[in-house]
């Protein structure tokens, strides 16, 4: 797939086959560490930097390769050789994207929140700070709209829940929580259950009864707690 990523950029064409090339790719690391290493080790940053460069107003690319880089920053041993002042900085401006209605910003956040949830001691460089990342990435969520409808398939919220457990950064736990109400409001068919069944229920419950959680993200949380029973209540009504 990058022989072909490689190939567009030198004729600077952007087509189906490009996009295509980064969706398989978005699919093929998902909850796939090798595939994630395999990607880096192949330069694969080199090439989303060029394509960024190259095709910056392209929606559906953007969308596919900031979805690869979720993924990459979801595998713990990986998120350091995200941590460079170039590709924060990419990051940090991408949150304030309307490409693809959220799609981009919420990836770009998630690959933050991923790579804060290592803690201040991880983040290895001093521009830009954590702190100016964090407080950009705050302002972007409170532009998302709840209701946002979403070109994104989650087969586990496991990554997810891992970020609600973050006490010491409620910013990781806001992005967290504000995916899970955003998706059991839109999609509560396809994905209360799956809280139910990762055991996100009882961990969203923990967040509401925590001290150190700010109000933002407990009242996401107490979303997310009434879609899940409202989705429950009808499917009961509805096998009865």
């Amino acid at each position: 797939m990058l022989w072909l990523i490689a190939d567009r950029l030198k004729r600077c064409v952007c087509d189906d086959v490009l996009e295509v090339a980064w969706s398989t790719m978005w699919n093929v690391t998902d909850e796939t560490p090798q595939n994630c290493q395999k990607f880096l080790e192949h330069k694969g940053m080199e090439y989303f930097l060029q394509c960024l460069k190259k095709f910056p107003d392209k929606e559906e690319l953007l969308r596919n390769m900031m979805g690869l880089l979720g993924n990459v920053a979801e595998v713990h041993s990986l998120r350091r050789y995200l941590m460079t002042p170039e590709y924060i900085t990419v990051f940090s401006d991408l949150l304030d994207s309307i490409s693809d209605g959220i799609e981009v910003s919420y990836n770009a956040a998630g690959v933050i929140s991923h790579i804060a949830s290592d803690g201040p001691e991880a983040w290895t460089i001093d521009n830009p700070c954590r702190e100016h990342v964090l407080a950009r990435m705050m302002a972007a969520i409170d532009r998302w709209d709840l209701y946002s409808l979403r070109n994104i398939n989650y087969r586990s919220f496991e990554p997810i829940l891992y970020l609600v457990r973050i006490y010491d950064t409620p910013e990781c736990q806001r992005w967290a929580v504000w995916a899970l109400a955003n998706l059991t409001k839109v999609y509560p068919e396809k994905y209360c259950s799956v809280v139910k069944i990762e055991g996100g229920l009882e961990l969203l419950q923990e967040v509401i009864d925590h001290p150190m959680p700010p109000n933002c993200v407990k009242e996401l949380a107490v979303i997310v707690l009434e879609n899940c029973k409202q989705y429950h209540e009808r499917d009961t009504l509805d096998t009865d």
